[in-house]
């Protein structure tokens, strides 16, 4: 797999980091590339990836605020944009 312009978070494994690949397969309508590294997975998408805070709590079955997800992410490819209800990883290159 080789994307053009990946982004994406980059999340501790556990708990959290299964409810991001699933919200983030559905939320997205492209391809989600999930690379596990043990202690880490890095979830990749072309362009653009959103991560919406309701999904998050359908997967983790609890509300969830989003500030949550900023301490098990220690690192994220791409821009970001976030708000209380989304975060967005997102390309500015062609």
């Amino acid at each position: 797999m080789t994307l053009k312009n990946p982004v994406g978070p980059v999340v501790q494994s556990g708990e959290m980091a299964n409810a991001v690949i699933d919200a983030a397969r559905t939320d997205n309508t492209s391809e989600v590339f999930v690379r596990d590294r043990g202690s880490y997975v890095r979830i990749e998408l072309d362009r653009e990836c959103l991560i919406l805070r309701e999904s998050m709590e359908r997967e983790l079955g609890r509300p969830f605020q989003m500030r949550e997800l900023e301490v098990s992410m220690p690192s994220f490819q791409g821009r970001i944009e976030t708000t209380s209800d989304y975060f967005r990883f997102y390309a500015t290159a062609n």
